[in-house]
């Protein structure tokens, strides 16, 4: 490779690496933070949920006398009774209970005649937290109980139960461990190309645009190497920041997946060697195609905040493929995979699924983005030869 080139790629990374504050925001927050973060919720998050479920049913009614026999079989289900005399909607709204049930004065009267007796519960279906939680175990009691009240009255009158279904369905669910584990990972693949984009984005805005704020892309010219050797220089140090912030997400995954409360969910993932070499490889020519992208951007903003403006909401581009597979499900296809981003995407759930990738999925998913990248890059350097461009006001 031209010394020239190597030179100015090693002096924008080591510069890059002084700024301290540039560091933690495009490595750190992006590779560390994330994937810790997203660890900690979740284990709060199921751990709550988990502790509500298996936690004492508290059921909050107003009329418990109206349905002595639905009261008792609740009991036997270890439900604790806290009586209510207030306005029920009024305590959901603010906050003051989960779910009130009320059984009206009518209740005995249409049960014993064998009319569907009302019980009104009130809830709120937008609570956050394990609130959902709870509703659904009081409403799985409820049905419970009309459940086993209306098979009696059939069986009390010589009718079998098994009249009232005529159809049996035999549920064959084909998911495996780690496809429920993929589901709950959705967001991984979005993580881990947001990752790269964001260990390129401030050095390719500080190359570029954070040069003309400063007044000293003009002298920087005037030194003896050619402009597409200076440019290429800045994109290899770009594309560096890249690959190594999507090194240390991938690792950092890897080191807090174990931390992952996947085994009480009957969920695996797999983030072996073997995987995270296919991402690695899969990944690496995207940190060609951000680089690129983010310094086509930034050449055409004239200060580090517009750039910083620009290319913030270039980052969104990540979302789209993620957000639709999350959404609708595709069935992969070998064109699919000459697309960047969305093949990166459907090969991580792939992977997260725990199918088999196809060689030829992977070398067209790396042939199409690098090709791509390349493609920019040379539209960079182009860009980078037009004095009006890069000298306007």
């Amino acid at each position: 490779m031209n010394k020239q080139i190597i030179t100015v790629a090693k002096k924008e990374v080591f510069d890059n690496f002084r700024d301290r504050k540039t560091l933690l925001s495009s490595i750190v927050m992006g590779a560390v933070f994330m994937p810790v973060l997203f660890v900690v919720m979740m284990n709060f998050i199921i751990n709550t949920q988990k502790e509500k479920a298996e936690s004492q049913l508290e059921m909050v009614i107003k009329g418990s006398e109206n349905a002595t026999s639905f009261i008792s079989f609740i009991k036997t289900k270890g439900v604790k009774i806290k009586e209510f005399s207030g306005d029920a909607k009024l305590a959901i709204q603010n906050k003051d209970e989960e779910a009130v049930i009320i059984i009206p004065k009518s209740f005995a009267d249409k049960f014993s005649s064998g009319i569907p007796a009302v019980i009104e519960i009130y809830y709120d279906a937008t609570a956050k937290g394990a609130t959902n939680v709870t509703q659904r175990r009081i409403k799985s009691l409820i049905q419970e109980y009309s459940r086993t009240i209306g098979l009696t009255r059939l069986q009390l009158r010589g009718i079998s139960p098994l009249l009232l279904q005529a159809i049996f369905v035999e549920d064959h669910d084909v998911s495996t461990a780690q496809s429920k584990g993929a589901r709950l990972m959705t967001f991984l693949p979005y993580a881990l190309i947001l990752g790269l984009f964001m260990g390129s984005m401030y050095l390719a805005i500080d190359t570029m645009a954070g040069e003309k704020e400063r007044n000293s892309l003009e002298s920087l010219l005037l030194n003896p190497i050619k402009r597409s050797h200076l440019l290429i220089g800045k994109l290899f140090a770009t594309i560096t920041f890249g690959l190594t912030t999507m090194v240390i997400t991938l690792i950092t995954f890897k080191l807090v997946m174990p931390f992952m409360p996947l085994e009480q969910l009957g969920m695996t993932l797999d983030l072996g060697i073997k995987n995270l070499t296919i991402l690695a490889l899969v990944l690496a020519p995207l940190a060609i195609l951000a680089a690129s992208l983010q310094t086509i951007v930034a050449t055409f903003s004239k200060s580090f905040k517009e750039a910083q403006t620009y290319v913030g909401i270039l980052i969104l581009v990540p979302m789209i493929p993620s957000m639709a597979l999350m959404l609708m499900p595709i069935k992969e296809k070998l064109w699919m995979m000459s697309i960047p981003v969305l093949s990166q995407n459907l090969i991580i759930n792939q992977i997260m699924r725990g199918e088999q990738v196809g060689v030829t999925s992977i070398l067209v998913t790396i042939i199409g983005s690098l090709f791509i990248g390349l493609l920019l890059a040379l539209a960079a350097i182009k860009l980078y030869n037009r004095e009006s461009l890069l000298f306007s006001d």
